[in-house]
């Protein structure tokens, strides 16, 4: 297929560097307000899987690679590649069947879109934390959402997808069909050899009592924190989540603290008694001498929302790395004593103990990297001349923890720092996972430059 033959083939836009839009185009792909040096030869914006197919094939015949951008929510950029891009945001129909429990989503429906669909139903997914976050990239690198305790990893609720391979043909998968490219869709995230172009999921009878305590402390407490939520989180059931966050006070607090740690228990209960027993176990536990506690509050999927997204200011510039720890003992410790350094004020880190697993297994499948414990460390600034500065923050941060770090959440890991991809997997998983895109992907048509430093300036 030659590129004419692509522009009257394909529904819909096809940009080049040599239309006069492309530069904003080329911005658009990546959420981030940091951009890389990258420049795609060719972007094009698919209307449907036939485009997908055209587009694969165009690249196959010309010798070219192919990246396909969902959202460009991950923070290191990957997506923006010198090759074709194959924007798939206008792909974004969902359809729920409410007797089945379960739902089809193109690739750019929002975790946000999806949880305001299903709960107008009475139902519920594991969607991510961030709303704006589109499926794609998320159920591909795992999924580590709401109430994963109980629901978990949404990628292990994916029943079905519809993926085109290299070849460009189109093709389903499950348990049963094409097992081993549903093997890999669920967690390869970057490493996965096609496009999906839609998801078939597994939901949920929506909670309905999600209810929320928060403490706030000055971080000095840091210690009491951990050790309360290190003991509290082996006797609590799997639908609670408790989180700490490091950061600057909040505006209320400012005047008496610089920076705060916050314990954040979230429980989504069937019954307002199951909500309030269990909250007030997790309060019985709580160290004295909090600035600010608020109990019980009434914390619906939009509502969690909200309250997220106050983290995410848009137009600013990220760089955000994770890891997985075997004992929360000192991991929290570790974030705490990075955030009181961070040279910007808006940056933060959160850490998470999982309940305990009471005997499951993790299911089968590329995503194979999980702890007891997890942390995210976020750099938020606006100045590129301080990209250096937050850069060096974040990394001393990781090696800060690297002693009792097993591995890292492709979704939101470091990428540019080499061999963090590899360590997102468990070696058998990655040994796997290789042999796969050998078996489905031989010419290494989706296989993505990762940088070996951060990629710093703004174009335009």
């Amino acid at each position: 297929m030659n590129y004419e033959t692509l522009i009257k083939t394909v529904r819909g836009t096809v940009t080049t560097q040599m239309n006069p839009e492309y530069d904003s185009v080329r911005q658009d792909l990546i959420w981030n307000g940091r951009k890389p040096y990258r420049y795609p030869e060719i972007i094009i914006k698919a209307k449907d899987a036939a485009d997908v197919q055209a587009a694969v094939k165009f690249a196959a015949s010309t010798g070219r690679r192919v990246s396909p951008r969902g959202g460009g929510h991950q923070f290191s950029g990957i997506a923006l590649q010198d090759c074709v891009v194959i924007d798939l945001s206008e792909m974004n129909a969902l359809e729920i069947d409410v007797e089945a429990k379960t739902a089809r989503a193109q690739p750019t429906v929002t975790n946000g879109k999806l949880a305001a669909a299903l709960g107008d139903v009475g139902l519920a997914f594991p969607t991510g934390h961030c709303t704006s976050v589109q499926l794609s990239g998320y159920l591909l690198g795992g999924g580590f959402g709401w109430n994963a305790g109980e629901w978990g990893i949404a990628c292990h609720n994916v029943i079905g997808v519809q993926v085109v391979l290299a070849d460009g043909s189109l093709v389903e998968a499950s348990e049963t069909e094409n097992p081993d490219i549903f093997w890999a869709v669920r967690g390869a995230g970057p490493e996965f050899f096609g496009v999906v172009t839609e998801y078939r999921i597994r939901v949920f009878d929506l909670p309905r009592a999600i209810r929320t305590s928060v403490w706030t402390y000055a971080i000095e407490e840091i210690d009491a924190v951990e050790s309360w939520i290190s003991r509290t989180m082996p006797i609590m059931p799997r639908n609670v989540e408790f989180t700490a966050m490091m950061s600057s006070a909040p505006e209320p607090l400012a005047g008496v603290a610089s920076k705060t740690v916050t314990g954040i228990a979230t429980i989504f209960a069937d019954t307002e008694e199951e909500a309030a027993a269990t909250l007030a176990l997790i309060a019985d536990g709580a160290p004295e001498g909090a600035l600010d506690v608020q109990l019980g509050l009434d914390t619906p999927f939009e509502v969690l929302y909200l309250i997220v997204g106050q983290s995410y200011p848009e137009g600013h510039r990220y760089a955000v790395d994770t890891n997985w720890s075997a004992d929360p003992s000192g991991l929290l410790t570790r974030l705490a004593n990075a955030v009181k350094e961070a040279p910007s004020p808006r940056s933060y880190a959160i850490g998470v103990v999982l309940p305990p697993m009471d005997g499951r297994a993790m299911p089968d499948g590329a995503f194979s990297m999980a702890g007891p414990a997890f942390s995210s460390t976020y750099a938020i600034w606006t100045d590129e001349d301080a990209d250096a500065a937050n850069f060096d923050w974040l990394r001393d941060t990781s090696a800060a923890i690297a002693p009792i770090s097993l591995g890292h959440y492709v979704g939101e890991a470091d990428l540019d720092v080499g061999g963090k991809l590899e360590r997102c997997y468990a070696p058998e998983a990655l040994a796997r996972l290789r042999a796969l895109q050998r078996k489905y992907d031989p010419r290494g048509m989706f296989k993505r430059r990762i940088a070996a430093a951060p990629m710093l300036r703004m174009i335009g």
